[in-house]
């Protein structure tokens, strides 16, 4: 007999993990193919609709490191430039000279603006970068701004290995709220249907195929059941 399970406990990745062992389970499943078939498809279509909207979150999460990617470029490049525009007031006349001739070009560049775009801000600066690679480093590392700078160069190409990614297609008109609950669907239709038949004609494929599902259904419920009782102990620690 199939042990029950409570969907609602399942967090959003133990529901596609769930669907995805069921499906591997069936599939090495030789018997009772025509009764099971319709079953397993309507679960493999609703895992198609279910993943492509659940990985919308993996896009998401990239975006978000990809924002905080950029907030921390800027603020690498702000500190860069403090630290040149303060050259400019040494009393040291090389730094002075130095940090004034820095300061002109960067000014020239003028990336960083109220009034710049997202767009503008990141083809602003990788140019900038090169040119200041290319012509200006001896200038930088005399004046003593390399690691600043260094810093910089690093904070960008930790942003462009972000947009560099490769991002997961998405449907756009429909959200895992509204594919969540047609999987979990499915699923109760096919662990219902293979109940039934092997209550009803016990053999030893479908013993096989209710052991296995037994199986994960007791690790989900263990795993469930350990989240409950940290957010407890936490609760009572706080």
């Amino acid at each position: 007999m199939l042990k029950s399970l409570n969907f609602s406990q399942l967090l959003s990745f133990d529901l596609y993990d769930l669907a995805k062992v069921t499906l591997q389970i069936y599939d090495h499943c030789p018997v009772n193919k025509g009764e099971l078939m319709t079953f397993v498809e309507d679960v493999r279509e609703s895992l198609v609709s279910y993943e492509q909207t659940f990985q919308r979150r993996v896009i998401s999460c990239v975006m978000e490191r990809k924002t905080l990617q950029a907030s921390k470029r800027d603020e690498a490049y702000i500190a860069f430039y403090r630290f040149v525009e303060a050259s400019c007031h040494r009393a040291s006349k090389k730094h002075s000279i130095l940090g004034t001739e820095l300061l002109s070009v960067l000014q020239q560049h003028a990336w960083q603006t109220k009034s710049d775009g997202y767009q503008r801000q990141s083809t602003g600066l990788p140019a900038l970068i090169k040119e200041l690679k290319h012509d200006y480093y001896e200038m930088i590392t005399r004046l003593g701004a390399a690691d600043w700078f260094d810093e910089l160069v690093i904070a960008q190409n930790e942003f462009d290995d972000l947009s560099d990614e490769k991002k997961i297609g998405a449907f756009k008109d429909i959200s895992v709220r509204e594919t969540r609950p047609l999987l979990e669907s499915s699923l109760r239709s096919l662990y219902w249907i293979t109940d039934r038949l092997y209550q009803s004609a016990p053999s030893e494929e479908l013993g096989y195929v209710v052991h296995n599902l037994n199986n994960v259904v007791r690790k989900l419920t263990s795993k469930v059941e350990r989240d409950v009782c940290v957010e407890i102990f936490s609760d009572m620690v706080s």
